[in-house]
């Protein structure tokens, strides 16, 4: 597979991130829901551009650069993003987070897409461990993350602000060895 290609397993697709999908990403990062759980700050236009514009998915299949971001789409309708940050390629260590636009959310999109973007990150990719956070109170995310077989390592205590307060996350990882497609 091509690493500019989209991922598909019909209804869920996902396609890298291109620099004019930067109006969509902000429009679904004010969505209240969207930014219920996570610190998402504030970003402009023209930088949120620039740094789509500047990932190379390439990268992603010769083991370098930092950040991809993925469109999850639904039906070929964009529904929402994964992001993977790369935090140790001599390590093989990840992270990823991710995201759906309300109308998409309680569909069972998300566990597809995770599913795709694993598949293709540990058959195509040096990457061995892929860790994920998620508020304690999210609940939903934290069923994805559990369905995909991701285990909660530990307790993240006031890990980041929310809304003025100071939030608990929980750790979750993969590892190539414990992925079931």
């Amino acid at each position: 597979m091509q690493p500019r290609e989209s991922i598909r397993e019909s209804p869920v697709t996902l396609r890298p991130t291109r620099a004019g999908d930067a109006e969509l990403l902000n429009l679904w990062r004010q969505e209240p829901s969207v930014a219920r759980f996570q610190p998402l700050g504030a970003v402009t236009l023209p930088c949120l551009r620039a740094e789509l514009a500047a990932q190379n998915h390439d990268d992603l299949h010769h083991g370098r650069g930092d950040k991809f971001q993925w469109i999850i789409e639904y039906r070929g309708q964009p529904a929402g993003w994964v992001t993977l940050v790369a935090t140790n390629w001599d390590h093989g260590l990840a992270e990823i987070g991710y995201a759906l636009s309300t109308p998409f959310q309680r569909r069972g999109i998300t566990p597809s897409a995770l599913r795709l973007l694993l598949r293709e990150l540990f058959l195509h990719t040096s990457l061995e461990r892929i860790e994920a956070r998620c508020a304690v109170d999210n609940i939903g995310s934290r069923k994805v993350l559990e369905r995909l077989g991701f285990e909660r390592e530990g307790l993240l205590r006031g890990y980041f602000v929310l809304r003025d307060r100071r939030v608990d996350n929980y750790l979750y990882a993969l590892l190539r060895e414990d992925f079931v497609d």
